[in-house]
């Protein structure tokens, strides 16, 4: 029993406002009721199964201002004690989650704010704390580097850890009730007094949506990506469960995926067949057919049978996800016995040979399941690259054979002050560790079950171990595996893996705000790791019966000062310790027969002549086994040019765009919209915009909405060589975690901007990235967008809402007054518009907007998907329930 527990039952030797003297004045006449709940509670495990008790407080937590110190706001915390004890000065610490730097120095006398590690901070009563009886508050204020403009970017993981009468810790303690204030004032939605990007409303929308058409379906393109030719024909071809699928003999996986799509139309499922006889649909492969591009396939449906043709086993799968998309969608939502599709006949092969989508499952875990329906619809839209972030300063989420701590602690994060079984919490993950999206992990089975599910797809997995920086989950692991082997006095193999110095005195700070998230790129422990690593991620590729070609390794955002206090990098004859940990990984790698990819870092190097600033690309890789991941191009940072500088000299490169395919990134300035938006806000039609080849033209607004005119800010930046457009392998979209907590935001983040994506890598180059006069242009672009948001409205909405469930995001209507009506409009002609003229939200039973609705003051719209699902509301009149 702890030595304080019944000094705390007892309500002895205690300050009045003490928090451990919670319900003690019930104590004479409760105390054969109080005393074994109190028994249970206060000496329970933050580890048990049952869940943690929340905190009797309240918070609510307001920006005030961003425009009093430049790059920096001024929020408020107000803190309110829910609880018939009263709060005082000692005895409790708050516990939060913050991705901006408090200036400590700020910060209101009461409370005395820490900043931890990353974006982990304490907050502390000082003197000043004034005694908070039930129903009290106080506001604390402080300062914060940066900007923010939205609900996401608040606070979050609130927790407290109250103390008893020996200054033990009790079990730490959730605030559950928690409030983000709005943001209406011009000072809480402007960056900077240059911001002149404004907040969406329901009329901005409206003229936004105003010169969308409705395009009858027949005039639109017959799938997503548009295929490369196609012609209508005038009949059907009835598919029923008897309908048999012949297939070459290689192609019995592909076989077996169509009859399992046609099956989704279906009451019965139909069969397969290797055989030579005539079948009414029949799959077969044509290495001489005149496309001869990886994936190029032809598709021909006549009313008396379905052909597919592939150039290899890719293209044969690309058809038949074409095929699926011309199955009607209520086939699936009342599957029969039969189903006709159109008669078609499509010529078709991808642009670009990497087509890739980029998870991040580190900041905020995603389940095996997630992964495995990201797949699908990869596979769906024809993407073939998945680039797996499964490492980084958060967590660590693959199982290692011989390394158990990568799992048991770096994969969970928890309240803890010394790491010792799990990681800080992060980005709201909160103290309990069982029960967050900051904890989990893939088995091996299931790592191994993910392979093979994208290969049969054929999707290539390329997984990335986040290193030498982004690797603080890596390092406490191994930190806790030498203080477990160590204490068993085995040093050697304490040592092995090390993966930090002991007496590494560098002081540094990443841009995410850790302070020991940098590997020693110096010592040979070091290298063991990554070895052991490597060597055991191959081996799951082996067992799934995939090969790993290219392992991506990440070497981004490592901040100056690292090494520089490192006894192993001082013992080394060289200082660019940098380049002497990619030759290292480099030579690793190769000596394997893998490729190594990284982020746009690996291939760069300070221009010695101008300034280390500059950066050129590095020479000493130029012939080695790299690909280079370009992504940090924002309009007016300067570094706009170094994709076409890389390709050009001769690295073959990803295009990643921060600006225009970082689909973490916010819709819109909605303070609702979730996401960050440091290189700007990504919504669907930024993806679809996107061209590889002129990427100046892409550039339209600065990040704080200032008209670019492209042709003289960028006239003097390097252009795109022909050696160097073949450089160019591909694109790839990017969704970093950090805000896509749960399946539900992970879902909305990407859909259906990964619509965009897959357009535009697969695709054909459409006609306006030709045109120079910049009106002409955007007039023809958003021709071609008109069409293509019809095709998301009409066609791939309802597919994604009857096939996979997928909680995409639906835009909120635009409205406007037209004289004495209402008009409303949406993003993707398609969509079903309600709308109700009483003080409540829009239900799909609300009669459906067809045109100008006499306005009587007050009506209020919303989006809905053929599932019933809805957008928030826009509202006019005198009570706005949404906008």
């Amino acid at each position: 029993m702890h030595s304080g527990f019944l000094f705390f039952i007892l309500g002895r030797h205690r300050k009045p406002n003490h928090p451990t003297m919670r319900h003690a004045r019930l104590v004479s006449v409760f105390l054969f009721l109080v005393l074994p709940v109190f028994f249970l509670m206060h000496c329970a495990s933050p580890q048990s199964d049952a869940p943690l008790r929340d905190a009797p407080i309240a918070l609510t937590w307001q920006v005030e201002s961003h425009l009093e110190v430049p790059n920096t706001f001024t929020s408020t915390l107000t803190l309110t004690n829910t609880d018939a004890a009263p709060l005082g000065a000692s005895g409790w610490t708050m516990y939060f989650n913050f991705i901006r730097l408090i200036d400590t120095a700020t910060v209101s006398d009461q409370v005395k704010i820490t900043h931890i590690n990353g974006d982990f901070f304490k907050m502390e009563p000082t003197e000043n704390f004034p005694a908070l009886a039930q129903g009290e508050a106080t506001k604390i204020t402080f300062r914060t580097a940066f900007w923010a403009v939205k609900k996401s970017d608040a606070p979050a993981g609130f927790y407290m850890v109250y103390s008893d009468m020996d200054g033990n810790d009790l079990p730490p303690q959730p605030v559950s009730n928690y409030t983000v204030g709005a943001f209406e004032t011009a000072a809480q939605t402007m960056r900077s007094p240059a911001d002149v990007l404004p907040v969406p409303t329901p009329t901005s929308r409206y003229r936004d949506n105003a010169t969308l058409t409705l395009i009858d379906a027949a005039e639109l393109p017959p799938v997503v990506p548009t295929p490369n030719t196609w012609s209508r024909g005038t009949g059907t071809f009835e598919v029923s469960a008897s309908t048999l699928i012949g297939h070459d003999p290689a192609l019995e996986k592909e076989a077996a995926h169509l009859a399992a799509a046609l099956g989704q139309g279906l009451i019965s499922t139909p069969t397969t067949a290797a055989t030579e006889t005539e079948a009414p649909i029949q799959l077969s492969m044509d290495a001489g057919m005149a496309d001869d591009r990886s994936g190029a396939y032809a598709l021909s449906i006549s009313d008396t049978g379905v052909s597919i043709v592939g150039v290899d086993a890719a293209g044969v799968f690309y058809g038949i996800q074409s095929l699926r998309a011309l199955i009607p969608v209520d086939a699936f939502n009342n599957p029969a016995d039969a189903f006709a599709l159109p008669t078609m006949e499509i010529s078709d092969g991808p642009r670009f040979p990497y087509r890739g989508l980029h998870i991040d499952v580190s900041r905020n875990f995603h389940t095996k399941e997630s992964i495995l329906q990201v797949l699908d619809l990869m596979g769906f839209y024809k993407l073939n690259k998945f680039h797996f972030h499964l490492t980084d300063d958060e967590g660590w989420r693959l199982e290692i054979d011989g390394l158990p701590e990568l799992t048991e602690v770096g994969s969970r994060r928890g309240h803890t002050l010394d790491e010792s079984t799990h990681l800080y919490p992060s980005l709201g993950s909160g103290p309990d560790p069982d029960v967050s999206n900051g904890t989990g992990y893939y088995t091996r089975k299931e790592f191994i079950e993910i392979l093979r599910y994208a290969t049969d797809r054929h999707i290539e997995v390329i997984p990335e171990i986040d290193v030498p920086g982004h690797a603080r989950a890596a390092i406490r692991s191994m930190e806790v595996r030498y203080n477990r082997l160590s204490a068993e006095g085995d040093e050697e193999a304490a040592s092995r893996y090390r993966l930090a110095h002991p007496a590494d005195t560098s002081t540094y700070a990443s841009v995410q705000m850790w302070n020991d998230n940098v590997i020693d790129v110096c010592q040979p422990s070091t290298y063991a790791f990554l070895e052991k690593v490597v060597d055991d991620v191959v081996a799951m590729y082996t067992e799934a019966g995939v090969t790993l070609e290219t392992v991506h390794i990440g070497n981004d955002e490592v901040p100056h000062g690292v090494w520089q206090g490192s006894p192993a990098c001082q013992a080394l004859s060289t200082t660019q310790y940098n380049d002497y940990f990619l030759q290292k990984m480099s030579e690793m790698l190769t000596s394997r027969g893998l490729n190594l990819a990284g982020w746009e870092e690996i291939a760069l190097t300070a221009d010695t002549a101008h300034g280390s600033a500059i950066k050129v690309p590095n020479p000493t890789f130029l012939n080695s086994n790299f690909r280079p991941y370009v992504w940090n191009a924002v309009w007016g940072w300067g570094s706009e040019g170094t994709a076409y500088t890389l390709a050009n000299a001769g690295y073959q490169i990803v295009l990643s765009n921060a600006t225009n395919l970082y689909f973490d990134f916010a819709y819109d300035k909605d303070p609702e919209e979730p996401g960050f938006y440091w290189a700007g806000f990504v919504n669907t039609q930024k993806a679809f915009a996107f061209n590889p080849f002129n990427l100046y033209q892409n550039a339209q607004n600065a990040l704080f909405g200032q008209p670019i005119d492209a042709s003289t800010v960028y006239r003097d930046f390097p252009r795109l060589t022909p050696e160097g457009k073949q450089n160019i392998m591909g694109i790839q979209g990017q969704l970093w975690s950090e805000s896509a907590k749960g399946a539900a935001l992970l879902e909305y983040q990407l859909f259906p901007k990964v619509l965009g994506l897959a357009e535009r890598a697969w695709a054909a180059a459409p006609d306006w990235v030709t045109i120079d006069n910049d009106a002409s242009r955007t007039a023809a672009e958003f021709t071609g967008w008109n069409v293509f948001a019809n095709q998301i409205g009409q066609s791939e909405l309802p597919r994604l809402d009857a096939l996979w469930g997928i909680r995409y995001r639906i835009p909120p209507p635009g409205i406007s007054m037209d004289g004495a009506s209402t008009v409303a409009n949406v993003a993707f002609p398609g969509l079903t518009l309600h709308y109700t003229t009483e003080k409540r939200l829009p239900t799909a039973e609300d009669p459906i907007y067809a045109g100008p609705v006499p306005f009587i003051g007050q009506i209020n719209v919303a989006a809905f998907a053929s599932n019933g699902r809805s957008s928030r509301p826009a509202s006019l009149g005198t009570n706005p329930l949404g906008n």
